[in-house]
Order: structure tokens, then sequence, then C-alpha cells
């Protein structure tokens, strides 16, 4: 048995409270608030009208036992500790031998007068309290830099931990301290803990950092598009082997001004554009009051092809309106005598090659830093500009647009083209491949040859393809925009499939192509559909709003007449006799003549005879006895007969 075990053997049960004060480096009267606070175990004794305190020496922390014991130690862990932790050992040792004693003002002065004599090894009042703590408790060996000693340690449990990450870690960036209550109340619920006992907000936090990845944490808190955006990885583009004018790239963009257009309502233009991938010169653009559509994508291509040709690859957004059929070919056809995929696509039939960008990924668009630069450049020095969310939205912005100061729509087109042609396109830009030259300058630089086909190739290939129609006996009917086509050749072809082409800005024409060998088979123009069809050219949104106000007419003819209850049979002809009855009491016709016809004279010699039977004719009995009688007749042919009949019997 060694000498530590030895003296552990004859270890005491209780120290007084002065040996406690000492060991633990505290005054008595602070010892007996610990015993009170239940922080040591502890008995009284008293003795005559003396109350003595006695503290179980197992409560006391370890280096107050050490100390009581004389057990420590330092020298062969002050040998092994690392070198950079002795230093913090080399700047506090002496000046804690020579501060030893002082407190107060007479600490901070020596402490003031310290740092100015020693601006190497500086020091201040919390760390030299907090320093003579460890050196009176633990010797040298306290005075070791012990950074990440405790790094995994931390004073936050486990299943409070899970339950703070369940609802800090979600979108919508909820604040810490909302999440530290509500962890706080669930452990109240759950255990009864109180608030003193439980961990801060900041042991929260630091556990959070220590154990989760920063950007892990941005990541649940502001989602992926916003991650993308600050740690997301990218690939830095080589554009060596891109000359300018093969590529191109497109993409929508909301301008954030206020315009008014002729009907007198506040709008916020959108622009469709088509830019050159690598010299940034915007090639084609096509600014409008309406939301975007696959009708401003053909259009805007439409500008720059016939102005810079045809590019080799185009960068397209993943959206409904740039994956259309008629455009990038979104639905495909299966060829079965070659086997191979086709597509009536314009992008398909030009050879264009589509690529289209990630979903989310705004950096696959270069174009995108270009509507930035019309936000800092243009919006923001416009009236009517209402930034780009709601934070950044002007005050002044609800005035502007009630004194009727926001630009018009058709001056604000012009001010935004003239932008484009002479400041976006030629301004320099200082970036790795312009290296201080503008869009213009680097493109015409570059681009030695365009490939552009005729206009009216070009036009009628970026005419909008239609869904496969039937020729049926009236022409072809697109019951979506009420149209009927027709045209004479039509007649011979009834049955066959086509698909039309038509001119974005005209609707009214159309050509027609075999939809099983794409072989063009004529042209075509639109027959009984609106009232303006006498014009030269009807567009497709002229056509929509004429649909579109025959089925507002037709619905509010039907507000009219909705049923609100079922009438039965029955019911009706109960109404039928209430109204039929009054009729005949209040307007009964008068009679203003009676007819005279032969029935009515045959009924009223009937009457006059049936009068005279009932008469009384006794008086007059012989002398009618005396008489021959005669017969009565109610026509003249039955006077005939009878007188007939008679002779054949008396043998004439």
């Amino acid at each position: 048995m060694d000498d530590l075990t030895q003296d552990k053997l004859n270890i005491p049960a209780w120290v007084s409270l002065a040996e406690a004060s000492k060991v633990l480096n505290l005054q008595e009267k602070t010892v007996k608030e610990h015993c009170r606070l239940g922080k040591f175990d502890f008995k009284i004794e008293r003795c005559g009208k003396k109350l003595n305190y006695f503290v179980y020496f197992e409560s006391l922390p370890q280096y107050a036992k050490n100390k009581y014991l004389g057990t420590i130690s330092n020298d062969e862990s002050y040998a092994d500790a690392p070198t950079w932790a002795k230093i913090q050992v080399e700047k506090y040792l002496p000046f804690l031998k020579k501060s030893k004693g002082l407190k107060g003002e007479e600490l901070s002065d020596y402490i003031k007068s310290w740092n100015d004599s020693h601006p190497d090894v500086m020091t201040s009042y919390p760390s030299v309290i907090k320093m003579r703590r460890r050196y009176f408790r633990e010797g040298a060996i306290g005075l070791l830099s012990r950074y990440g000693k405790n790094s995994s340690k931390s004073t936050v449990p486990d299943f409070y931990f899970d339950y703070f990450k369940n609802i800090y870690l979600v979108e919508g960036a909820p604040s810490l301290r909302s999440c530290w209550f509500q962890t706080l109340g669930y452990a109240k619920t759950l255990s009864g803990i109180e608030k003193e006992n439980f961990p801060s907000c900041t042991s929260f936090q630091r556990r959070l950092k220590h154990e989760v990845p920063e950007q892990s944490i941005y990541l649940a808190r502001y989602g992926q598009s916003a991650w993308n955006r600050k740690y997301g990885g990218y690939i830095e583009r080589d554009y060596s082997n891109i000359a300018c004018g093969e590529v191109w790239v497109s993409d929508h963009a909301q301008i954030d001004i206020a315009c008014m257009t002729q009907d007198g309502n506040v709008v916020f233009p959108w622009v469709t554009a088509w830019r050159d991938y690598k010299s940034g010169k915007w090639l084609g653009w096509i600014l409008q009051t309406g939301h975007p559509n696959s009708d401003h994508i053909f259009q805007s291509f439409y500008y720059a092809a016939e102005s810079f040709g045809l590019p080799k690859d185009v960068i397209i957004d993943n959206g409904k309106d740039y994956r259309s059929k008629d455009f990038a070919g979104g639905r495909k056809k299966f060829k079965i005598e070659t086997n191979e995929t086709k597509t009536v696509s314009m992008l398909g039939e030009l050879n264009v090659e589509v690529n289209f960008a990630l979903p989310y990924n705004a950096q696959t668009k270069p174009i995108e830093r270009d509507f930035l630069v019309i936000k800092d450049l243009l919006s923001k020095h416009t009236l009517g500009y209402r930034g780009g969310n709601v934070v950044e939205r002007p005050e002044k912005l609800s005035d502007e647009i009630k004194k009727g100061k926001i630009l018009p729509f058709e001056r604000f087109k012009q001010v935004f083209d003239d932008f484009v042609i002479n400041i976006l396109n030629k301004r320099p830009s200082k970036g790795k491949n312009h290296m201080g030259q503008s869009p213009n300058d680097m493109f015409n630089a570059e681009c030695k040859e365009i490939i552009k086909p005729s206009k009216d190739a070009l036009k009628l290939f970026c005419m909008r393809t239609s869904k496969n129609f039937t020729i049926g006996r009236n022409g072809i009917k697109d019951n979506q925009l009420g149209i009927t086509y027709w045209a004479d050749w039509m007649s011979s072809k009834t049955g066959l499939k086509v698909y039309l082409r038509r001119d974005i800005q005209n609707y009214k024409e159309a050509w027609a192509f075999n939809s099983d060998n794409d072989e063009f088979i004529g042209k075509v123009k639109a027959v009984r559909a609106v009232a303006a069809l006498h014009a030269d050219k009807i567009s497709k949104e002229e056509f929509k709003e004429a649909m579109a106000i025959k089925k507002r007419n037709l619905k509010i003819a039907k507000s009219y007449i909705k049923h609100t209850r079922e009438i039965s049979i029955e019911e009706k002809c109960e109404n039928y006799k209430a109204a039929f009855a009054s009729v005949e009491k209040e307007n009964k016709p008068r009679i203003s003549r009676i007819a005279n016809t032969n029935m009515d004279k045959a009924i009223r010699k009937s009457k006059e005879m049936e009068a005279i039977y009932k008469q009384d004719l006794s008086p007059f009995i012989n002398e009618i006895t005396d008489k021959k009688e005669e017969s009565l007749y109610l026509f003249e042919t039955d006077k005939i007969l009878e007188d007939e009949l008679k002779g054949a019997v008396n043998g004439y």
C-alpha cells in the first residue's frame, strides 16, 4: 500500500468550518451560505451558546480535498504539458506573486501600471481573479492554457438539444431566443425544471455551432436557393473555346418600375431577352405589360436572329414557356422508318442545340447579372421604383402613383430600348474575359461570320406551331381560339392530319403542314371568326379577347337564369287554374248576337211544339176531330216521302 492510499485511510469524515474555508479559499460566512444552499453536506454542533459548523469531507470539490490532504503534485503534469500551454503560466505566475494580497482599487491600479510596463503580456481584472482562483486550487498547473479541453462537453442535455434543433433548424429562421424559450417551456412541462437550473441560450447556440456545420444551419433556416448563392460550389467557366455569337442565353425578368398603360392601369413591365453568352451583348428583346409567354420568346428570338444570325447553342430556362413543343421540342415524335426521334420545334429545324438550365440555379444563366445591372443603373433612378422585395419598397411609391408621376409605358419602353442599346451594350467591363472592353467591342472583334437565313424563311420558322388538326368538311377548327381556317385546296384533303404555323402578330393567316412528314400543303385563312376579321392583321390576343368576351357574355346571360327550385307539373297546373279562373271572372265576354242556323230553327220549333202540347185543348176537341189531321215535317223531303208512301198503299 503506497503513501497516498495510507493517507486516504486517515481521511476525516467532517472538517471544521475554518478548515473548509481555508481549502476553499472562501470566507467562513460564504461557506455557511453554501451549506444552507445545499452545495455541501454539513452538520451543526452546539458548544455552549456557540454553533459550530462541520462540513462533510466527501462533499467538498476535488481540488479542496487535494489541498487538505496535500496530494497535489504539479511537477510531472507541468513538465508533460505542451509548450503553447506553458506560455500562459509564464505570463500570469510572476504577476500573481507580485500582486499577492492586493484587492479592489489597489489591484486595478497595479494592473494598469503592469499593462503600461509590459505591453506584450497585458491582462485584465477579471482574468486576474480567475487565474488567482485556479492557482490557489491547482497550483501552477492550473495556469496552463486549456484551449479545446471542454470543446466536446456541454451543459445542454441531448434530449433538450434535439428538441431545440427541431424548432430552430427550419425555414423562416425563427430567432434563437424564441426557440430557447420554447425548449424551456417544454422542459418545465416535462420535468418541472426551473429557469435557474436550465442551460442558457448561448449554451444551446454554442453546442449547435460545435456539432452542426455553419452551412448546414444556413441551409435549414434559409432554404436551398439562399444556400446555393452563399455556399454552393461553382465551376470556373472557360470561354476560350467559345466564340461570340455561337451561344445565346435567354430569360424573362420583371422590371421593378411602375408604368401607366393607355387604359390607366398601373403595371410593372416584363422583358424577354436574348443575350450573347460570352460577350454579354443583348441581341434581341421585347418589353411588354403582360405576363411573359412563348409568343414573346419567339418574337425576341426573331429580332435577334434577324440582326445577328443564328447561334449554334442556346441556354434557356426550364419553364413551360421555353420547353414548349414548337420552340424547343418539349414533346417529341418517333419516326418508325428511321428509328429516330424527330421534332417540329423551331430550334430543332434550325439545327440549334438546346441546353436547359438547372432548376433554381440562377448562376447557370449569366443574363441574371444583367437584370441586376438594370436594377442598379436604371430602375433605382426612375420614378415608380418599387424595390426588389417588400423590404426594399420605397414609401414614396404610393404617392407617386396617386399623383400620376409614373411614366407612361410607351415612354418608358423608349427609354429602356435606348438604355440597352447605348448603355448596357456599350458599358466597359473589367471582367476576366472583357479586360476593359464593352460587350459591343468584344462581340464585334470576335464575331467574324453571321449565318443568317432569308427574312421570309426566318419569319416562317419563328411562327407558332399548333397542335395537330384534322381537316373537316368546313376546314380546320381551332376551338381554343374560336377560329375556322379554310382554303379551296382543303376540299380534296378531308381527313388529313395537319399542324399550322401562325405568325405571332397575325393569326388570320396560317401555313398548313402534313403532320406525318412535315410537308407544306398550303396557306389557309381564318373565316367567320370575329367581327374584326376585315382587318389586315389579327393577333392571337385579339382572338383570345374575342372569345373571352363571348364567354363572359354567356356567363352573364346564364347568371340571370339560374334555377333556385324545382316546380312540379301539378303546381304548374294549379297555377294555370288560378290564373284562368280570375281571368274568366273578371273578363267574361258579352254576347252581342245569337247565331241563327238551321239547327237553331229546328230546336226553336221543337220547343214551340212542346209548349202547344202542354196547353188545355178540351174546348176545341170537337172542332179538331172534324178537321183532317195535318202532319208536321221538319224538312220538305219528309213530306214528299210520306205522300209517296200513301200513294203506294192506295194503289196509285
